[in-house]
């Protein structure tokens, strides 16, 4: 179900501000990387590609520029009525489908499935069922291409520039050692905010726009829980998101060479 306090018509235009914009914006570096993996990974055009959760419909609108038969799918209408002003402004024609990411079925199966910035918005039932539900609409050795940002640890090292300090003194251990201390941290963090919110972190985020951060090691769980060949699997620091001015400085200094610190997860699984 869609929270319209937060995918009102004011995100949608700004969303759409952004789309009209993207060259100069975040959202150039997350074309470019869909771009380069669908390029890299994925048949030819004019293959059939699904941009899932597509909101205003960024990729079916850039990957049907680029002359693949594409198709947005998303639950908010308003949202995919933007994507349509959109793509008539840019004279391209997506399929649009007004349906739940999270269990979809489309009339034929696709080439393709992109999902970039969706994980984070649903919880794991969904998630799991999603991944189901891509499963079955993508034909064999169809191509799964995927990004989520932020991971799970996001709040420990860049939400507020002192968090981490207590981290640095332990930053060249190894990383399965720092990744304990990293958890064990989190702990500890939750009882500042229960006795602040009344909740542990994860509570205090679920009204947010990212209510489940994803770690890799979840989203490969996902993946293989449902039978996909994992193909690439990368993590980045700020490359496809970039930090903020100010925002991160310590732990991008002393921290970011440790993976749990990475910030944005993407790869490409195929239906084997």
């Amino acid at each position: 179900m869609l929270n319209d306090s937060i995918y009102s018509n004011k995100y949608v235009e700004s969303q759409a501000e952004k789309f009209r914009n993207r060259k100069t914006n975040h959202f150039a570096n997350h074309i470019r990387l869909a771009k380069d993996l669908v390029r890299k990974y994925g048949p030819s055009p004019p293959t059939t590609i699904l941009d899932l959760g597509c909101s205003i419909g960024t990729f079916a609108i850039e990957f049907a520029l680029d002359g693949y038969r594409s198709i947005g799918l998303d639950l908010d209408q308003k949202a995919m009525q933007c994507g349509r002003e959109l793509a008539d402004e840019l004279g391209c024609k997506p399929e649009w489908i007004c349906s739940d990411a999270g269990n979809f079925e489309l009339s034929e199966k696709v080439d393709m499935v992109i999902c970039f910035d969706l994980l984070e918005h649903l919880d794991d039932n969904t998630i799991s069922n999603m991944f189901s539900s891509i499963k079955k609409n993508l034909k064999k050795d169809g191509i799964f291409v995927f990004h989520t940002f932020p991971t799970q640890y996001n709040h420990v090292f860049y939400e507020r520039p002192r968090i981490c300090i207590p981290l640095i003194p332990f930053r060249k251990l190894s990383e399965k050692k720092f990744d304990k201390i990293v958890k064990w941290y989190t702990r500890f963090l939750d009882i500042f905010y229960l006795i602040r919110y009344g909740k542990t972190h994860h509570g205090v985020i679920q009204k947010t726009v990212h209510p489940n951060p994803l770690s890799p090691e979840r989203v490969k769980s996902f993946l293989t829980s449902v039978g996909f060949e994992i193909l690439s699997f990368k993590l980045g620091l700020d490359e496809i998101n970039p930090l903020k001015q100010g925002q991160g400085v310590l732990a991008k200094k002393y921290l970011s060479h440790q993976t749990i610190a990475l910030r944005s997860v993407w790869g490409v699984a195929k239906n084997s």
